[in-house]
């Protein structure tokens, strides 16, 4: 792992400690715009490892003692903390703040990637364990033994039993993979991944758990889901559940999970695609409760307002924003996302 930034990025030439610890728990606690998510994210790709790091917790102490030579070189040219230049200063508060919280993130993730293993070999027993990572540069399917299927995406890696055996069917995923998941009532199917646990029946939905990164995340496509905290229990102590096209996001930092609306939500009914979305003078309140059944979005809005208002519109091949973006211009409306439902405020048509 490097422990001085890359290059020409923007560690302290911009911003003071205090201004980096603020955008850092911005970051952490999901309110962060796109693009303080990427300078986030740049600085800890300037951690990036040389070698591939042993996670064993024995190794912490090593680890630590390692990159903090590293970083002292950064700070050792004066003993003098008044005499430091202040570009020299802020670079190593700068350092010693991503490198903290770094290593804090490290540990914590590679505690939940540990826990996972554990977990899987201790319910699969002497069955063999298979891993697969996708080293290519597309999405690879991989069919387990119960006849569902995980389409992983490049870079990924799931780990699985050969076989499933006993009362539940277990996954460790590392990256992001599209599971479709075979219905068994009797054997609910769980996937471990960056400290979350999805739980399902049967059903279809994505994973994003890159180790790498301070969230975890579950979308679902169709039917049910449950999402908890990964704790020693087996089972949840407080399940989220949630339905297609919504989302759960677990920041491991603060370990909070919190439920939105999916970021590109899906036709839910794609055989009424043809028929949907062409409207000729159509009510606009008709328009948003198809909206809302094609969708299994709950759409909100004033119908007394919105009693003169009408569309004539072709919205087929068009993602949800980009359709509701098209109707609230037509009748000078506005609309935002509120956890999973969307808000629609108007002032009427004349």
């Amino acid at each position: 792992m490097k422990a001085a930034p890359k290059e020409g990025l923007p560690l302290t030439d911009e911003m003071d400690p205090q201004q980096l610890r603020a955008l850092l728990t911005k970051y952490q606690n999901g309110e962060a715009s796109d693009s303080e998510r990427a300078q986030v994210e740049a600085w800890y790709d300037a951690l990036d490892a040389e070698t591939e790091l042993t996670r064993a917790a024995s190794d912490k102490r090593a680890f630590i003692e390692h990159y903090w030579q590293q970083l002292a070189e950064q700070i050792r040219p004066s003993t003098n903390i008044r005499a430091m230049p202040i570009g020299l200063y802020r670079l190593a508060a700068a350092a010693v703040l991503v490198l903290g919280i770094g290593l804090s993130w490290y540990f914590l993730m590679n505690a939940g990637r540990e826990t996972d293993s554990g977990r899987l070999t201790a319910q699969t027993g002497k069955l063999e364990l298979v891993r697969k990572t996708n080293e290519s540069d597309q999405p690879i399917r991989v069919a387990l033994s119960d006849g569902s299927v995980i389409t992983l995406k490049p870079g990924s890696q799931v780990q699985y039993p050969s076989m499933f055996t006993g009362n539940r069917r277990e996954v460790q995923l590392d990256g992001e993979a599209f599971f479709e998941v075979t219905k068994n009532p009797e054997r609910p199917f769980l996937v471990y991944a960056n400290g979350l646990v999805t739980k399902v029946l049967g059903t279809s939905f994505t994973i994003v758990a890159k180790a790498d990164k301070p969230t975890a995340e579950v979308v679902v496509r169709t039917g049910r889901v449950a999402v908890y905290q990964q704790t020693d229990k087996q089972a949840a102590t407080s399940d989220m559940v949630l339905k297609p096209n919504e989302k759960a996001t677990y920041f491991l930092a603060d370990r909070r999970i919190v439920k939105s609306l999916a970021d590109h939500p899906v036709v839910l009914r794609p055989e009424a695609i043809k028929t949907q979305f062409v409207f000729d003078d159509t009510p606009v309140a008709k328009v948003f409760r198809e909206l809302d059944d094609v969708y299994g979005i709950h759409i909100s809005f004033d119908e007394q307002a919105l009693v003169n208002c009408t569309l004539t519109a072709n919205l087929a091949n068009q993602p949800l924003s980009a359709q509701l973006d098209m109707i609230c211009l037509s009748i000078g409306a506005t609309y935002q996302t509120k956890g999973t439902q969307i808000q629609v405020s108007s002032r009427g048509c004349p």
